[in-house]
């Protein structure tokens, strides 16, 4: 008797002390959330120094010009070559070099006939776009890319402030956190071009960087035309970042024009993928505008080269000869192009042409051609695979039947979809490989047109 009581004293000293003592999983969970809640609060007040650095205009790499003009220019009008360094993604952070050609006369010429030419050193500036970035992450020792491209086209004066609080990983989790990722990073540059018999210009070209950070985000937000009581919408994450260009260059051109109106004001504007997007519509605004009271410049004076464009509106006159001035080159074998579906009702503005595609007639030969051209530029085999077009083509047709509309997308069940088809039909990474600026470079020159 004396045993038991002895063992159910033990027993409740046992149950008192673990009822003193919280269960190590317990103890984890407790660790865990006030791991979570410090990590938190120090998360947003990191934010809100951030936001604070920008309104201040602190703790970035400054501009190497802004405004201002660059040391290095040549001044150089008329026709000429020069040659451009940017960073391929087929070679990591390794500067490329390639030649590109330039000619002051393409800004008299009509701008709804395609220039193959202007269009070619369009794809190495939008490629040249994408450098930039590296210039400003702190610490980094890359050259500023645009500027020194552009001064070797003779342009005089260049922005590409918008890349300060847009090319850093904590500013891109800023954007994120304070849903303000609806942006792109871009140049703007100005050059006085010259006729064969003495007319002059002023052009302000555009140039658009591609997806980047948490900017990836935005291209999923196509909005939702109810939302607005309409029947028909731009894709809000693109349109939004072309707002912001369409009302710089408006501030830029009013400075530059004067009391003397926009006749002699020529824009370019430039972009591949999420820039190409932004691009596109931001020349679509730009020839809206021509038609009304608030002219960025005539409409007969606009030009627009996209690549690896991204379809961006609903609006059933995207194809209209108002936008006659914009072209959209692709590659079959991308899917960045395909995307959103057209059979949701999107459209790109202006017109679509497409590179060589596989099973298309003389592709072979120009395939090889291309493989050549790429090598030439980076040092390296072309790594994307052509026959990829099947894959795609089959992916589009699948996810057109299962995931009927846009707001289908949006569900559970249409991100699942997606999901299962990417993985069933082709290889992401892969796939990838034909959406490279350097790959549309290397078609480009190799090709004496296209259309």
């Amino acid at each position: 008797m004396a045993a038991e009581d002895k063992s159910t004293g033990d027993e409740k000293d046992f149950a008192t002390e673990a009822r003193r003592r919280p269960r190590w999983g317990l103890r984890v969970l407790l660790g865990l959330l006030a791991f979570v809640v410090v990590a938190g609060v120090a998360l947003a007040i990191a934010v809100w120094h951030r936001l604070d650095q920008r309104s201040r205009g602190e703790g970035v790499v400054q501009a190497p010009s802004e405004f201002a003009a660059l040391e290095d220019s040549t001044g150089r009008t008329g026709a000429f070559t020069a040659c451009t360094d940017f960073t391929s993604m087929a070679t990591g952070a390794e500067t490329i070099s390639t030649e590109v050609t330039w000619d002051d006369e393409w800004f008299f010429q009509d701008p709804t006939a395609y220039n193959h030419e202007l269009a070619t050193t369009c794809s190495v500036l939008s490629a040249v776009a994408n450098s930039e970035s590296a210039y400003y992450q702190a610490g980094s020792s890359s050259p500023a890319y645009m500027e020194q491209a552009l001064a070797e086209l003779g342009f005089e004066e260049i922005s590409t402030a918008s890349y300060q609080y847009r090319s850093e990983i904590f500013d891109e989790v800023v954007d994120f956190i304070t849903g303000t990722d609806d942006v792109v990073a871009y140049s703007v540059a100005t050059k006085r071009v010259t006729s064969a018999d003495g007319a002059e210009k002023t052009l302000f070209l555009v140039s658009i960087r591609g997806s980047y950070g948490s900017e990836w985000l935005s291209d999923l937000n196509m909005g939702s035309a109810a939302t607005y009581d309409m029947e028909e919408i731009t894709h809000e994450g693109f349109s939004e970042a072309a707002r912001e260009i369409v009302d710089e260059l408006a501030a830029r051109i009013t400075e530059e024009a004067g009391l003397d109106g926009t006749d002699d004001i020529c824009l370019l504007f430039t972009g591949h993928s999420r820039g190409a997007a932004t691009a596109n519509i931001a020349a679509a605004y730009a020839d809206e505008m021509s038609q009304g009271m608030r002219v960025l410049a005539p409409l007969s004076s606009i030009y627009c080269y996209t690549f690896a464009t991204p379809t961006v509106t609903t609006f059933d006159n995207a194809r209209d000869a108002l936008y006659g001035n914009i072209f959209n080159v692709m590659n079959p074998s991308d899917l960045v192009p395909r995307l959103p579906l057209t059979s949701w009702g999107y459209e790109r503005y202006g017109n679509d042409l497409w590179l060589p595609g596989y099973g298309d007639e003389g592709f072979d030969e120009a395939h090889e051609a291309m493989c050549e051209v790429f090598e030439a530029n980076t040092g390296v085999e072309s790594p994307y695979v052509p026959e990829d077009r099947e894959r795609v083509d089959k992916l589009v047709e699948n996810l057109g039947r299962e995931i009927p509309t846009a707001d289908d997308l949006a569900t559970l069940g249409g991100g699942a979809t997606v999901v299962k088809d990417l993985l069933a039909d082709v290889n992401p990474m892969q796939v990838l490989y034909g959406h490279y600026p350097s790959v549309y470079i290397a078609w480009m020159q190799s090709l004496d047109t296209l259309g």
